[in-house]
Formats: structure tokens, C-alpha cells, sequence
């Protein structure tokens, strides 16, 4: 069907080109790569598909569409949140402004898990503290084909959009999600003890990329004036729901690491393995009882 008249048709080539430049100039570092997935979402097509069809034209209804998520995204609002997911250990996720959006620096704690647990079919149980979108306990469910898990958080929202997430993986059945704080209590023990805690300095908040301050959940950013709240209150009470060989894994911040470390060996555990993220920071330390007469 013809294109009404007024409504004009661009190339994919020059569509996003001219999308490149706009973000750029608007200060956006993953410019090439933001347009790109913007365009997929609007033109609901693969990436492959761009690749193959660089001078398709793209009518005015959707010049339109795309035009109106660049201005999102000029605004700063993640890329996950306008298109309502992220990818995260190859998994999909769906993201809201109520959940930390996945991501990649956080796979070193399912790196860390994995590399303590080799036996993929023991049948485990996990505790993950915050869990927001649910992705790490999710994905620690998809590796572990016979564990089970609990996901907590302190926001009804998350839970929703980690219920949802369960449900898209097809692991809802495996899984509960507790309204509840750091120091929750279970009638039973947990093997794996996972969290990836609010470790932002209050004072520096403000001072973080537009994208995470202004769109991010405050209460998932906020560790308190030194960042380490959150760590405090988990250790003090992880020995009432933490098996005695269990293992307790921790996101950090960078330069954390030794202050983490001395908060755990206060409350008697060792640190057992720590993982860098892609940048080389230490980013996931895995800690347990310790073994000391």
C-alpha cells in the first residue's frame, strides 16, 4: 500500500546515522549502539535484519515512532527502560523504573556461584536479597535445573516484575517472592545466600550518570553515607537463614572489597573466591563459615 502523502520514507542507513550524531551530541557514549536497538524496538525487526536491509525505507508512522524514542533517550532514560527488557546471561528480563536494570558486571556473581557449585544438579536452595527484576536468582534457577529459591525485596513493584520474569522463563513453579527487609526470617536454611545490596554512597548519588540517578530506584542505589548499610544489616542477620556450609555471595562497589571482607570476618565467615567484572574491579565476593578450630 502506498504511503500517504506527507509522510515521508527514509532509509535505514541515513535513519541511523542521523540517530548516531543526534545522541552523540547529546552527550550519550553508547550512541551507535543505542539507536540501533531503539530502531529494532520501533520497527519491531532484528538486528540481523537492519544489517540486511540497509536501504529499506522506513515509513512515516514509524520515523515518528523512533523519533519519539530518541527523545527518551536524549532525556536519559535507559535504553532498558524504553523498550522494557534487558538481556542478561543471555536470559531476557523485563525492566521498569521499579528494578535495577541487569547488568553485565553483575553475571561475576553467577560466575562465582557456578565455579563454587560445579554440580549443576544438586538440588540447592537459594535466597536472594533484593532481587529486583529477579535476574540473578532467576538465572541461578535456569543453571540449576532441580534448585528452588526465594526472592526478596522491600518493593511490591519489583515483585511484581520479578513474578513476571519467573513466569516468562518458565521457572514461576521454583520460586517465591517475599515482601520483606534484609533481615527476613525462614522456617528453613539456604544453601546460597545471594545479594546484590544498595552500595552508592548518599553523598554521591547525585553525582552518577543522569540514567541511573534520575531513572534507577533510589532505594536500590542508596547504601547509606559510607555505602555499606546494607551490608551491615544482611550480616547480621544471614546466620539465621544461612546453612552452615552455605555459601554468601556479595555484589560490591569498586574499592569495597576490604571493608566487605572485615565486615564478614566479624560475623565469622571467610572469604572463600572474589570475580572482576569486565573492567577488571573486583565486583562479586563469595564468603563462608569459617574453618578455623
Amino acid at each position: 500500500m502506498a504511503e500517504p502523502a506527507g509522510q515521508p520514507e527514509e532509509r535505514i542507513r541515513d535513519v541511523l546515522g542521523a540517530a548516531r550524531a543526534r545522541l552523540s551530541e547529546s552527550g550519550i557514549e553508547t550512541a551507535n549502539l543505542d539507536a540501533r536497538v531503539l530502531l529494532e524496538f520501533a520497527l519491531s525487526r532484528s538486528q540481523s535484519w537492519l544489517y540486511a536491509n540497509p536501504d529499506y525505507r522506513i515509513a512515516g508512522a514509524d520515523l515518528a515512532r523512533f523519533d519519539a524514542l530518541l527523545v527518551r533517550r536524549e532525556q536519559r532514560q535507559p535504553v532498558s527502560q524504553i523498550v522494557g527488557c534487558r538481556e542478561f546471561w543471555s536470559l531476557s528480563f523485563q525492566v521498569t523504573r521499579d528494578v535495577l536494570t541487569p547488568r553485565p558486571d553483575s553475571e561475576a556473581l553467577i560466575e562465582a556461584v557456578l565455579e563454587e557449585m560445579p554440580d549443576r544438579a544438586v538440588p540447592v536452595r537459594i535466597l536472594d536479597l533484593g532481587t529486583g527484576s529477579g535476574c540473578l536468582l532467576l538465572t541461578l534457577l535456569s543453571e540449576y535445573g532441580a534448585a528452588t529459591g526465594v526472592g526478596v525485596d522491600v518493593s511490591s513493584a519489583a515483585l511484581q516484575v520479578a513474578a513476571r520474569n519467573g513466569q516468562q522463563l518458565g521457572l514461576d513453579a521454583r520460586v517465591d517472592w517475599v515482601l520483606g527487609q534484609w533481615n527476613t526470617k525462614f522456617d528453613a536454611d539456604f544453601d546460597v545466600v545471594i545479594s546484590n545490596p544498595p552500595y552508592i554512597e548518599t553523598g554521591a548519588i547525585a553525582g552518577l550518570d543522569r540514567d541511573v540517578a534520575d531513572y534507577e530506584p533510589y532505594l536500590a542505589l542508596d547504601g547509606g553515607g559510607d555505602g555499606l548499610d546494607a551490608y551491615r544489616e544482611i550480616l547480621t542477620h544471614v546466620g539465621d537463614v544461612l546453612h552452615e556450609s552455605g555459601l554468601l555471595v556479595f555484589e560490591i562497589g569498586q574499592g569495597q572489597a576490604d571493608a566487605v571482607t572485615a565486615l564478614a570476618h566479624g560475623v565469622g565467615l571467610d572469604l572463600r573466591a572474589a570475580r572482576h567484572d569486565l573492567s577488571g574491579i573486583t565486583r562479586a565476593l563469595v564468603f563462608g563459615t569459617s574453618t578455623k578450630a
